[in-house]
């Protein structure tokens, strides 16, 4: 089989690989290389170098880095193989929504701040993704997830961070359908609506110093300031890495994405189904 080489890794897109599959990950580091399955057709596996002369950077995406960081801290010498190490860090409110993320907010503030001071501020970017509107059923109360965004934007921009990404959630029909089955409503506001909403959230990330930028959201691009998202951003892990990145975009994703070309290493099944298990998950199969 040929093996594919990329100078980014993303790991992974897919599923929360650094909570719970940091031994899987270590393994593969030790093998050289690993065998990925196309999501949309199963019989297609492509094999990736993990080769540290392959790869510059790792672009990991996370809700919670406590088995990262414990993992780092008993192999550094593996990870410190690469030249650089990028992180997704996704904090949202506390909620419902989300039963099984099992960590507080507090906790993961401190993590973020190890991930700062371990490998800087131009490493680590802050995720507030998604919002989602959802109604109970049986109630007419719109509900949301923005209940701790201030008290998140404070903290995070005590940190030194001055940018956050944010995206709406997008209402796929297996959304609806894993929501319903929980006893929740998704709501896809109109664009007037999420533009209020924005406007908002902009006025306090305006008194903490914080640059909002939109992941795969055309219609709220240059509103107030807010900017396209480049999650995997080749001029930035050029800095992380002090060598340069093909400037090459990843037209695997959605047409709206701003991120440069890498190599996703996750998968939906199997070992890889996300035990966050959230209600609103784009990713996840389950429906209940």
């Amino acid at each position: 089989m040929n093996i594919l080489k990329s100078p980014i890794i993303s790991c992974s897109r897919r599923t929360d690989i650094p909570a719970f599959l940091m031994d899987w990950v270590v393994q593969q580091i030790k093998i050289g290389y690993v065998d990925v399955v196309n999501p949309f057709n199963r019989n297609q596996i492509s094999r990736i170098s993990l080769k540290p002369e392959d790869v510059k950077c790792w672009v990991w995406w996370s809700k919670n880095f406590k088995d990262w960081i414990k993992t780092f801290n008993e192999t550094e010498n593996l990870f410190r193989m690469y030249k650089g190490h990028s992180f997704q860090f996704t904090i949202n409110s506390p909620s419902e929504l989300e039963n099984n993320v099992k960590i507080s907010l507090e906790n993961r503030f401190q993590q973020l701040e190890w991930l700062i001071n371990e490998f800087g501020l131009l490493a680590v970017n802050f995720r507030f993704d998604p919002i989602i509107l959802y109604k109970k059923h049986n109630s007419k109360i719109i509900k949301s997830n923005l209940d701790k965004f201030e008290y998140i934007i404070k903290n995070i921009s005590a940190l030194g961070l001055k940018e956050m990404i944010f995206s709406f959630a997008t209402i796929y029909e297996k959304v609806k359908t894993r929501m319903n089955a929980r006893g929740y409503t998704p709501i896809d506001p109109p664009i007037e609506r999420k533009k209020e909403i924005l406007t908002k959230m902009i006025e306090i990330c305006s008194n903490y110093d914080i640059k909002m930028n939109a992941c795969c959201q055309p219609d709220l691009i240059k509103i107030n300031g807010v900017e396209q998202a480049h999650c995997i951003d080749a001029y930035r892990i050029e800095k992380i890495v002090g060598g340069q990145i093909p400037k090459i975009r990843d037209t695997g994703q959605r047409k709206d994405c701003g991120c440069f070309r890498a190599k996703d290493i996750g998968g939906y099944t199997g070992i890889f189904r996300c035990k966050h298990n959230c209600d609103y998950c784009y990713a996840s199969p389950a429906k209940k």
